[in-house]
């Protein structure tokens, strides 16, 4: 193995760049050496590198959504061997710290978000895994990175949109912003939960059109062509609907979903705004809402790894790019952007 790697690193806000690093190395007896396999860029990584997000200390590698094979483990790694293909958590945790007793596992003190507050990111050759045991996954026997790329954060953020909202079967949902999360939650939404009617909204007529291929969307709203609240009105009978997941963060789409709720209904937003915005108060207190907010913490992969393997649900309708890590800047600009339609970018291994 050669002393050095590409990676794709942020340098400072607005900076960044695939250049030549270390290759990383095992520092604690439960941490895994890994070849990334394939990777993911996400939206978060977007407002990362433009300064978005607060206090990331850098240099720092970038991403967090891939899978990856094990190349070394450590001396207390028990559940894992050189050559196993992982899906892998967005973050890692020690399951003993005070955050992760309370449930709190992307925050724990001897872990973090991979390209994040504390440890080197994915979108690299190789990657130190920390707490390997409880942060890979095997994929099983006859699924492939492809299928399994979307689960650990893009899924894993919708089902806690749709659960963490309290959601149940037979209801009726809007999701605000249909970008990869928004499009997993409309599929969860359809086939894992049994929703009655579920409600895309976006301004890009593209993700609708994506929603309405893969059959995850009974209505299609396009609030920069339609009145978006009186065609919600008319497709729920003038009630508004149980559960509106918001996942764009921005006051806009907020205040839509304040008026797309019912009375006594609930907004689930699973979104990392970039910066602070007002809410219409008067109108979620007289109307009773109840809003709820936070960050996905792995509940229901397990679930969902078996819907997965049955075929019951089927992310790859979502991966509209795919090119090498050479090519990660142009990923960045062109996910970024929304350029030519871009759901979602994957990065294969680099190519010399």
């Amino acid at each position: 193995m050669n002393e050095t790697m590409k990676a794709l690193v942020y340098y400072e806000p607005g900076k960044y760049g695939l250049t030549d690093v270390p290759v990383p190395v095992i520092l604690k007896p439960t941490d895994v050496l890994a070849k990334v396999t394939l990777a993911a860029i996400c939206t978060s990584d977007i407002h990362q590198v433009r300064g978005e997000v607060e206090g990331i200390p850098y240099p720092r590698i970038q991403g967090h959504e891939f899978c990856a094979e094990v190349v070394e483990a450590g001396a207390e790694v028990k559940n894992l061997k050189v050559g196993d293909r992982c899906m892998v958590l967005p973050g890692t945790f020690c399951g003993q710290c005070d955050m992760c007793r309370a449930g709190r596992f992307l925050f724990c003190r001897d872990g973090g978000i991979f390209g994040g507050f504390s440890l080197e990111g994915c979108h690299a050759e190789y990657i130190r895994i920390p707490q390997a045991d409880q942060t890979m996954f095997p994929i099983p026997e006859g699924l492939t990175e492809e299928d399994v790329i979307m689960l650990p954060d893009m899924l894993a953020t919708g089902w806690f949109g749709i659960t963490n909202g309290g959601f149940t079967e037979g209801g009726t949902i809007a999701v605000i912003g249909v970008g990869p999360v928004g499009q997993c939650t409309c599929l969860l939404a359809k086939k894992a939960f049994g929703a009655r009617q579920v409600i895309a909204v976006d301004t890009l007529q593209y993700r609708l059109d994506i929603a309405k291929e893969a059959g995850i969307a009974d209505v299609l709203i396009n609030p920069a062509q339609d009145k978006a609240v009186k065609k919600l009105m008319e497709a729920t009978n003038g009630q508004g609907v149980d559960l509106v997941v918001e996942t764009a963060g921005i006051k806009a789409t907020f205040d839509l979903a304040v008026r797309a709720a019912r009375y006594n209904g609930t907004i689930s937003t699973v979104a990392v705004p970039a910066a602070p915005f007002e809410v219409n108060m008067p109108d979620i207190v007289f109307r009773n809402l109840t809003i709820k907010a936070g960050i996905q913490n792995g509940s229901g992969i397990r679930k969902m790894m078996k819907l997965i393997m049955t075929g019951k649900i089927d992310t790859r309708f979502m991966l509209t790019h795919r090119a090498p890590l050479n090519d990660i800047e142009k990923g960045y600009d062109v996910f970024g952007h929304q350029k030519d339609h871009c759901l979602k970018w994957l990065i294969t291994p680099y190519e010399r």
